[in-house]
């Protein structure tokens, strides 16, 4: 008999039906998404991660908050601005809660937009900070609003950059909820 090879031990009926009981009895913890956190930069991939967010949102009716750090803004005061949708039956955009002028407007419009357009009906939220360094902000943030997941995207990180840490790696090692990235397709 060979000690490498698995031996394949035939059982009875009995045994089988104690090991499905045993399986069957220890089920897996409940997942339910009521807050979901998405770190936006305006990239193509993280309107696919925002596209991930949206199609969790549909199964769990989480509420999706769209994070969007601004680096390096000086004479900016580091207040926030939050922009929130409100539910009902009108699609307009006027449904938004603050006004807001030029490309910003158009690009929280056209966030706002895109997610109900994939079918999220529960509140969608998008902050914009220009406080701290993106990580931060992303952790911060999660804590305070208790998310209960982070979907972020991560290009493929190059050798010289994993040496100093990127956003994404920061957020997987210091974050206390899960953290789904999603990576860019490798071009073929």
């Amino acid at each position: 008999m060979d000690p490498d090879k698995p031996v394949l031990k035939s059982t009875s009926s009995s045994e089988s039906d104690t090991l499905e009981n045993q399986t069957s009895s220890s089920s897996l913890p409940s997942i339910q998404y009521s807050a979901i956190l998405v770190p936006h930069d305006g990239s193509e991939l993280s309107d696919r991660a925002l596209g991930h967010a949206c199609y969790l949102s549909k199964l769990s009716g989480a509420e999706i908050i769209i994070l969007n750090v601004i680096e390096h803004v000086k004479n900016t005061d580091s207040s926030a601005l939050t922009v929130t949708s409100k539910e009902g039956p009108d699609k307009s955009n006027e449904n938004v809660g603050i006004t807001l002028d030029g490309g910003l407007k158009e690009m929280v419009d056209r966030k706002i937009r895109l997610c109900k357009q994939s079918g999220v009906k529960s509140q969608i939220s998008y902050k914009i900070q220009t406080d701290r360094p993106p990580y931060d902000e992303i952790i911060s943030l999660s804590e305070e609003k208790n998310v209960d997941l982070i979907v972020m995207a991560s290009s493929r990180i190059s050798s010289s950059i994993k040496v100093f840490g990127s956003i994404t790696r920061k957020v997987i090692d210091n974050a206390k909820k899960p953290v789904l990235v999603i990576h860019e397709h490798e071009q073929k």
